[in-house]
């Protein structure tokens, strides 16, 4: 319980039974009504009994988190599935505090795959919590919590092996193949002009979005195929923990490794306006 509420419902406790204590000396000075004392003696009983039994409930809730820590320690944080249920915002929610909670000193890293839809979205379609869930890795480096917050794009192996412009680390805003959207880019370029970011796009070793929230936390996003457009949508993300999840940790750091190998530095990002101004130049 917070302390505030809990020394407001002690004062108040304290006033009752003082204000009975004075009500029956009072009356004691005027007369003696044994009905109305057996009533006030009573009204003190009840009320020293609910203190004493709100004292032992709390002091039994703190022993329960107590050893619920002791446990959590002992034991380990449980793998947990974070449903969206058809609210995005949730699954958004859940990463901002577990990148809030990282450990001072800590890398960041997103392994962010992008299908063949290119430039569409799948998991970051709430405008509002998709920004939240932008600036909170960037906030979290300023103030010298995160050491590293690194990005990799990923994108399937055949869509790579055609694109010239991705292979050299041309990041293109647009749809299809090979594209990110817009608000994606326009995240790559503030990380292009932050210190202690880095940028790549890389071919696809899981078709997921995986995150690195240091040594000890990953999380991976779930998909479900949408009914009406049967396109893929994130269905929840699954957190893990070490302890006691850090066999499952360690099989998405060899894949991280495993990007990181192939993976090439994004030098430029070309929107669509760029591309325009460009051609207009050309023609004159």
């Amino acid at each position: 319980m917070n302390p505030i509420r809990r020394e407001l419902l002690n004062g108040l406790i304290v006033l009752v039974v003082a204000s009975l204590l004075s009500v029956a000396f009072a009356e004691f000075q005027l007369k003696f009504d044994a009905q109305l004392w057996v009533l006030i003696l009573m009204a003190i009983a009840i009320a020293t009994t609910g203190y004493v039994v709100f004292e032992f409930a709390l002091k039994s809730i703190a022993s329960t988190e107590e050893r619920e820590k002791e446990w959590l320690k002992r034991v380990g944080t449980p793998a947990r599935f974070e449903l969206n249920l058809g609210e995005e915002a949730a699954g958004l929610a859940a990463v901002a505090e577990a990148v809030k909670a990282i450990r001072p000193g800590s890398d960041y890293t997103v392994i962010y795959y992008f299908g063949a839809g290119g430039g569409e979205s799948f998991f970051l379609r709430n405008l509002d919590a998709r920004e939240k869930n932008f600036n909170t890795p960037l906030e979290q480096l300023k103030r010298g919590i995160i050491r590293e917050y690194k990005r990799i794009i990923c994108f399937d192996h055949d869509t790579l092996a055609n694109d010239h412009d991705l292979r050299s680390g041309v990041l293109r805003v647009g749809e299809g193949p090979g594209t990110v959207d817009r608000s994606t880019a326009e995240h790559c370029r503030r990380m292009m002009e932050t210190k202690g970011c880095s940028l790549y796009v890389a071919p696809a070793v899981l078709r997921s979005i995986v995150i690195l929230y240091g040594a000890d936390k990953v999380s991976m996003t779930v998909e479900a195929t949408e009914a009406n457009t049967g396109g893929r949508v994130t269905a929840g993300l699954m957190f893990f923990s070490d302890p006691p999840n850090g066999e499952i940790i360690e099989q998405f750091r060899q894949m991280e490794r495993e990007t990181e190998r192939r993976m090439v530095a994004v030098h430029k990002i070309v929107f669509p306006e760029d591309a325009t101004a460009t051609a207009q130049i050309a023609s004159r």
